[in-house]
Protein backbone atom coordinates (compact mmCIF):
# COMPACT_ATOMS: atom_id res chain seq x y z
CA UNK A 1 0.00 0.00 0.00
CA UNK A 2 1.43 3.37 -1.00
CA UNK A 3 1.85 6.10 1.58
CA UNK A 4 2.33 9.82 1.03
CA UNK A 5 5.88 10.59 2.14
CA UNK A 6 5.01 14.15 3.16
CA UNK A 7 3.41 12.71 6.29
CA UNK A 8 6.31 10.37 6.91
CA UNK A 9 9.32 12.53 6.24
CA UNK A 10 8.67 15.11 8.94
CA UNK A 11 10.31 18.48 8.69
CA UNK A 12 12.59 19.60 5.88
CA UNK A 13 15.66 21.53 6.95
CA UNK A 14 18.51 23.36 5.24
CA UNK A 15 21.93 22.42 6.62
CA UNK A 16 25.04 24.58 6.10
CA UNK A 17 28.31 22.75 5.47
CA UNK A 18 30.84 23.04 8.33
CA UNK A 19 33.54 20.99 9.95
CA UNK A 20 32.41 18.20 12.27
CA UNK A 21 35.02 16.93 14.70
CA UNK A 22 33.30 13.81 15.93
CA UNK A 23 34.51 10.63 14.27
CA UNK A 24 32.47 7.49 14.22
CA UNK A 25 33.92 4.63 12.18
CA UNK A 26 31.50 2.72 10.00
CA UNK A 27 32.04 -1.01 10.31
CA UNK A 28 32.57 -2.50 6.86
CA UNK A 29 31.59 -6.16 6.75
CA UNK A 30 33.35 -6.81 3.46
CA UNK A 31 36.83 -6.01 4.80
CA UNK A 32 36.65 -8.85 7.30
CA UNK A 33 35.96 -11.38 4.56
CA UNK A 34 39.07 -10.81 2.49
CA UNK A 35 41.28 -13.32 4.31
CA UNK A 36 39.26 -16.45 3.54
CA UNK A 37 38.08 -16.23 -0.03
CA UNK A 38 38.39 -18.48 -3.05
CA UNK A 39 39.96 -17.63 -6.42
CA UNK A 40 37.85 -16.17 -9.21
CA UNK A 41 38.34 -16.70 -12.91
CA UNK A 42 38.07 -13.55 -15.03
CA UNK A 43 38.35 -13.84 -18.80
CA UNK A 44 40.18 -11.24 -20.85
CA UNK A 45 41.43 -9.45 -17.75
CA UNK A 46 43.94 -6.66 -18.20
CA UNK A 47 47.34 -7.09 -16.56
CA UNK A 48 47.64 -5.71 -13.02
CA UNK A 49 51.23 -4.47 -13.27
CA UNK A 50 50.43 -1.10 -14.85
CA UNK A 51 48.03 -0.09 -12.09
CA UNK A 52 49.43 2.01 -9.27
CA UNK A 53 47.89 -0.16 -6.53
CA UNK A 54 48.90 -1.51 -3.14
CA UNK A 55 48.21 -4.90 -1.67
CA UNK A 56 46.56 -3.19 1.30
CA UNK A 57 44.13 -1.28 -0.95
CA UNK A 58 40.53 -2.23 -0.23
CA UNK A 59 38.84 -0.91 -3.35
CA UNK A 60 35.23 -0.04 -2.59
CA UNK A 61 33.53 1.54 -5.60
CA UNK A 62 34.04 2.77 -9.16
CA UNK A 63 32.52 5.45 -11.37
CA UNK A 64 33.20 6.90 -14.79
CA UNK A 65 32.44 9.92 -16.96
CA UNK A 66 33.32 9.41 -20.60
CA UNK A 67 36.76 7.78 -20.77
CA UNK A 68 37.69 8.94 -17.28
CA UNK A 69 37.38 6.24 -14.61
CA UNK A 70 37.92 6.49 -10.85
CA UNK A 71 38.12 3.81 -8.18
CA UNK A 72 38.27 4.60 -4.44
CA UNK A 73 40.21 2.77 -1.72
CA UNK A 74 39.39 2.63 1.98
CA UNK A 75 42.94 3.86 2.72
CA UNK A 76 42.28 7.27 1.17
CA UNK A 77 43.53 6.65 -2.36
CA UNK A 78 41.79 7.27 -5.67
CA UNK A 79 43.04 5.39 -8.72
CA UNK A 80 42.31 7.28 -11.94
CA UNK A 81 42.34 6.32 -15.61
CA UNK A 82 41.84 8.79 -18.46
CA UNK A 83 41.55 6.14 -21.16
CA UNK A 84 38.84 3.71 -20.01
CA UNK A 85 41.16 1.60 -17.86
CA UNK A 86 44.21 1.17 -20.07
CA UNK A 87 46.50 3.27 -17.87
CA UNK A 88 46.17 4.29 -14.23
CA UNK A 89 47.51 6.90 -11.84
CA UNK A 90 47.22 6.96 -8.06
CA UNK A 91 46.20 9.99 -5.98
CA UNK A 92 46.13 10.04 -2.18
CA UNK A 93 43.82 12.47 -0.41
CA UNK A 94 45.02 14.46 2.62
CA UNK A 95 44.66 12.52 5.85
CA UNK A 96 43.97 9.28 3.97
CA UNK A 97 40.20 9.36 4.57
CA UNK A 98 38.38 5.98 4.63
CA UNK A 99 36.58 6.27 1.30
CA UNK A 100 33.54 4.06 0.73
CA UNK A 101 31.80 5.28 -2.43
CA UNK A 102 32.18 7.45 -5.54
CA UNK A 103 29.83 8.83 -8.19
CA UNK A 104 30.10 10.87 -11.40
CA UNK A 105 27.76 13.70 -12.39
CA UNK A 106 26.62 14.62 -15.91
CA UNK A 107 28.84 17.71 -15.60
CA UNK A 108 31.94 15.50 -15.47
CA UNK A 109 32.53 16.18 -11.78
CA UNK A 110 33.32 13.29 -9.43
CA UNK A 111 32.20 13.09 -5.80
CA UNK A 112 33.52 10.60 -3.22
CA UNK A 113 32.20 9.76 0.26
CA UNK A 114 34.10 8.66 3.35
CA UNK A 115 32.94 7.18 6.65
CA UNK A 116 33.63 10.43 8.51
CA UNK A 117 30.72 12.20 6.77
CA UNK A 118 32.95 14.04 4.35
CA UNK A 119 32.03 14.50 0.70
CA UNK A 120 35.02 14.99 -1.61
CA UNK A 121 34.62 16.88 -4.89
CA UNK A 122 36.94 16.71 -7.91
CA UNK A 123 36.50 19.76 -10.07
CA UNK A 124 36.23 18.83 -13.76
CA UNK A 125 38.43 21.77 -14.81
CA UNK A 126 41.05 22.27 -12.07
CA UNK A 127 41.33 18.61 -11.17
CA UNK A 128 41.67 19.41 -7.47
CA UNK A 129 39.89 17.58 -4.63
CA UNK A 130 38.10 19.58 -1.93
CA UNK A 131 35.97 18.27 0.93
CA UNK A 132 32.93 19.36 2.89
CA UNK A 133 31.66 17.77 6.08
CA UNK A 134 27.99 16.89 6.29
CA UNK A 135 26.78 18.30 9.61
CA UNK A 136 24.93 15.27 10.96
CA UNK A 137 25.39 12.68 13.71
CA UNK A 138 24.16 9.97 11.33
CA UNK A 139 26.42 7.46 9.61
CA UNK A 140 26.70 8.06 5.87
CA UNK A 141 26.55 4.99 3.63
CA UNK A 142 26.39 5.86 -0.07
CA UNK A 143 26.56 8.69 -2.60
CA UNK A 144 24.79 9.07 -5.96
CA UNK A 145 24.65 11.87 -8.53
CA UNK A 146 21.28 11.96 -10.28
CA UNK A 147 20.85 12.90 -13.95
CA UNK A 148 19.46 16.29 -12.86
CA UNK A 149 22.74 17.04 -11.08
CA UNK A 150 21.50 16.60 -7.52
CA UNK A 151 23.96 14.87 -5.24
CA UNK A 152 22.38 12.34 -2.85
CA UNK A 153 23.85 10.85 0.32
CA UNK A 154 22.07 8.03 2.15
CA UNK A 155 22.45 7.70 5.89
CA UNK A 156 21.23 6.07 9.08
CA UNK A 157 18.04 6.95 11.01
CA UNK A 158 16.07 6.80 7.77
CA UNK A 159 17.74 9.92 6.42
CA UNK A 160 18.59 11.21 2.94
CA UNK A 161 20.53 14.38 2.09
CA UNK A 162 20.81 16.19 -1.22
CA UNK A 163 22.80 19.13 -2.50
CA UNK A 164 22.77 21.04 -5.77
CA UNK A 165 26.42 19.99 -6.16
CA UNK A 166 28.23 22.92 -4.58
CA UNK A 167 28.21 21.11 -1.19
CA UNK A 168 27.56 24.43 0.58
CA UNK A 169 23.97 23.63 1.48
CA UNK A 170 22.33 20.28 2.10
CA UNK A 171 18.61 19.51 2.28
CA UNK A 172 17.51 16.75 4.66
CA UNK A 173 14.62 14.32 4.33
CA UNK A 174 14.10 11.84 7.15
CA UNK A 175 11.72 9.11 8.18
CA UNK A 176 13.02 9.51 11.74
CA UNK A 177 13.13 5.75 12.07
CA UNK A 178 15.91 3.44 13.19
CA UNK A 179 16.88 2.15 9.76
CA UNK A 180 19.69 2.72 7.28
CA UNK A 181 19.18 3.87 3.73
CA UNK A 182 21.85 2.00 1.77
CA UNK A 183 21.30 3.33 -1.77
CA UNK A 184 19.67 6.02 -3.89
CA UNK A 185 19.26 5.54 -7.65
CA UNK A 186 17.70 7.88 -10.20
CA UNK A 187 17.07 6.53 -13.70
CA UNK A 188 16.25 9.95 -15.19
CA UNK A 189 15.82 13.52 -14.01
CA UNK A 190 12.57 12.74 -12.22
CA UNK A 191 12.24 9.04 -11.39
CA UNK A 192 14.26 7.67 -8.51
CA UNK A 193 14.38 5.07 -5.75
CA UNK A 194 15.79 4.90 -2.23
CA UNK A 195 16.25 1.48 -0.63
CA UNK A 196 17.18 0.61 2.91
CA UNK A 197 17.06 -1.66 5.91
CA UNK A 198 14.01 -3.85 6.59
CA UNK A 199 13.28 -3.92 2.87
CA UNK A 200 12.34 -0.23 2.80
CA UNK A 201 11.57 1.11 -0.68
CA UNK A 202 10.79 4.76 -1.50
CA UNK A 203 10.14 6.18 -4.95
CA UNK A 204 10.07 9.72 -6.35
CA UNK A 205 8.65 11.10 -9.59
CA UNK A 206 9.78 14.72 -9.16
CA UNK A 207 13.53 14.49 -8.81
CA UNK A 208 13.42 13.87 -5.06
CA UNK A 209 11.27 16.83 -3.99
CA UNK A 210 8.79 14.31 -2.59
CA UNK A 211 8.79 10.57 -1.94
CA UNK A 212 6.27 7.75 -1.67
CA UNK A 213 6.73 4.61 0.41
CA UNK A 214 6.09 1.34 -1.42
CA UNK A 215 5.53 -2.08 0.04
CA UNK A 216 8.86 -3.32 1.44
CA UNK A 217 10.97 -6.08 -0.05
CA UNK A 218 9.94 -9.28 1.81
CA UNK A 219 11.69 -10.80 4.82
CA UNK A 220 12.96 -7.45 6.16
CA UNK A 221 15.67 -7.64 3.51
CA UNK A 222 18.85 -5.58 3.93
CA UNK A 223 19.90 -4.36 0.45
CA UNK A 224 23.68 -4.09 0.20
CA UNK A 225 23.83 -3.59 -3.57
CA UNK A 226 21.14 -1.85 -5.64
CA UNK A 227 20.73 -0.71 -9.23
CA UNK A 228 17.96 -0.02 -11.73
CA UNK A 229 18.07 -0.55 -15.48
CA UNK A 230 15.07 1.72 -16.06
CA UNK A 231 12.02 3.06 -14.25
CA UNK A 232 10.48 -0.42 -14.04
CA UNK A 233 13.35 -2.87 -13.67
CA UNK A 234 15.79 -3.12 -10.80
CA UNK A 235 17.70 -5.48 -8.51
CA UNK A 236 18.72 -5.55 -4.87
CA UNK A 237 21.36 -7.94 -3.50
CA UNK A 238 22.32 -8.86 0.04
CA UNK A 239 23.45 -11.59 2.41
CA UNK A 240 23.60 -15.27 1.44
CA UNK A 241 23.74 -14.38 -2.25
CA UNK A 242 20.09 -13.33 -2.27
CA UNK A 243 18.99 -11.06 -5.15
CA UNK A 244 15.49 -9.61 -5.54
CA UNK A 245 14.11 -8.23 -8.81
CA UNK A 246 11.31 -5.79 -9.58
CA UNK A 247 9.77 -5.35 -13.04
CA UNK A 248 7.01 -2.91 -12.05
CA UNK A 249 8.87 0.02 -10.55
CA UNK A 250 9.25 -1.42 -7.05
CA UNK A 251 5.61 -2.32 -6.47
CA UNK A 252 6.49 -6.02 -6.26
CA UNK A 253 9.75 -7.92 -5.78
CA UNK A 254 10.56 -11.48 -6.85
CA UNK A 255 13.39 -13.46 -5.30
CA UNK A 256 15.83 -14.71 -7.93
CA UNK A 257 17.37 -18.17 -8.06
CA UNK A 258 20.66 -17.93 -6.18
CA UNK A 259 23.96 -19.00 -7.71
CA UNK A 260 26.09 -18.26 -4.63
CA UNK A 261 25.83 -18.21 -0.85
CA UNK A 262 28.33 -15.33 -0.61
CA UNK A 263 26.97 -11.88 0.22
CA UNK A 264 26.22 -9.59 -2.72
CA UNK A 265 27.90 -6.22 -2.14
CA UNK A 266 27.05 -4.41 -5.36
CA UNK A 267 24.79 -4.65 -8.40
CA UNK A 268 25.31 -2.80 -11.68
CA UNK A 269 22.86 -2.60 -14.59
CA UNK A 270 23.43 -0.95 -17.97
CA UNK A 271 22.94 -1.57 -21.68
CA UNK A 272 26.03 -3.79 -21.51
CA UNK A 273 24.44 -6.21 -19.03
CA UNK A 274 23.55 -6.76 -15.39
CA UNK A 275 26.31 -7.83 -13.01
CA UNK A 276 26.68 -8.45 -9.27
CA UNK A 277 29.81 -8.77 -7.13
CA UNK A 278 30.39 -9.90 -3.58
CA UNK A 279 32.28 -11.91 -1.02
CA UNK A 280 34.43 -14.93 -1.78
CA UNK A 281 35.48 -13.30 -5.06
CA UNK A 282 32.03 -13.72 -6.56
CA UNK A 283 31.16 -12.14 -9.90
CA UNK A 284 27.82 -13.16 -11.39
CA UNK A 285 25.82 -11.92 -14.37
CA UNK A 286 22.29 -12.10 -15.65
CA UNK A 287 22.01 -13.98 -18.93
CA UNK A 288 18.79 -15.02 -20.62
CA UNK A 289 16.74 -13.95 -17.61
CA UNK A 290 18.81 -16.02 -15.15
CA UNK A 291 21.80 -15.39 -12.92
CA UNK A 292 24.95 -17.39 -13.56
CA UNK A 293 28.63 -17.33 -12.62
CA UNK A 294 30.74 -15.08 -14.82
CA UNK A 295 32.89 -17.17 -17.14
CA UNK A 296 36.60 -16.32 -16.92
CA UNK A 297 40.22 -17.39 -16.95
CA UNK A 298 42.41 -15.23 -14.68
CA UNK A 299 42.37 -16.18 -10.99
CA UNK A 300 42.30 -13.61 -8.19
CA UNK A 301 41.89 -14.04 -4.44
CA UNK A 302 39.81 -11.19 -3.07
CA UNK A 303 36.32 -10.02 -2.29
CA UNK A 304 34.67 -7.89 -4.99
CA UNK A 305 33.02 -4.58 -4.13
CA UNK A 306 33.21 -2.16 -7.07
CA UNK A 307 31.62 -2.83 -10.47
CA UNK A 308 30.97 -0.61 -13.49
CA UNK A 309 30.56 -0.94 -17.25
CA UNK A 310 32.64 1.60 -19.17
CA UNK A 311 31.79 3.55 -22.31
CA UNK A 312 34.01 1.28 -24.42
CA UNK A 313 31.95 -1.76 -23.40
CA UNK A 314 34.44 -3.12 -20.85
CA UNK A 315 33.47 -4.43 -17.41
CA UNK A 316 35.46 -3.11 -14.44
CA UNK A 317 35.52 -5.00 -11.14
CA UNK A 318 37.46 -4.01 -8.02
CA UNK A 319 37.92 -5.31 -4.52
CA UNK A 320 40.27 -6.37 -1.75
CA UNK A 321 44.02 -6.73 -1.99
CA UNK A 322 44.24 -4.00 -4.63
CA UNK A 323 42.29 -6.09 -7.14
CA UNK A 324 41.31 -4.04 -10.20
CA UNK A 325 40.39 -5.81 -13.41
CA UNK A 326 39.05 -4.49 -16.73
CA UNK A 327 37.38 -7.08 -18.95
CA UNK A 328 36.63 -6.37 -22.65
CA UNK A 329 33.10 -7.76 -22.90
CA UNK A 330 33.12 -7.56 -26.70
CA UNK A 331 35.74 -10.30 -26.84
CA UNK A 332 33.62 -12.77 -24.90
CA UNK A 333 31.68 -15.60 -26.47
CA UNK A 334 28.55 -14.78 -28.41
CA UNK A 335 26.79 -17.28 -26.15
CA UNK A 336 26.06 -14.39 -23.80
CA UNK A 337 24.15 -12.54 -26.52
CA UNK A 338 20.76 -11.67 -25.11
CA UNK A 339 22.16 -10.36 -21.82
CA UNK A 340 21.00 -6.95 -22.95
CA UNK A 341 17.58 -7.89 -24.16
CA UNK A 342 16.62 -10.66 -21.75
CA UNK A 343 17.19 -9.00 -18.39
CA UNK A 344 13.58 -8.15 -17.64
Amino acid sequence: MKKNMQSLLGKKSELPAKCWQRRIGLALLFIALSACEAPLDLSGAEAEGAKDLRRYDMLQAAAHSGDEVMVVSSVGAIVVSGDSGENWQRFELPGRPPLIDITACPSGEFFALDTERRVWRRDSDAGQWTSSVLDTPESTLSIHCAPNGRLWVSASFGTLYWSAGDMQQWTEFSLYEDLQFTAVRFVDENKGFALGEFGTVLTSTDGGDSWEALEPIPNEFYPMGVDFLDAQTGWAGGLDGVIWQTTDGGLNWERQQSVTSAPIYNVHASEHGVFAVGGSAKLVERVGGKWQAFEGATEVLAFMRGVDTLDNGSLLVAGGGGTLVVIPLAERSKSNEGNKGSNK
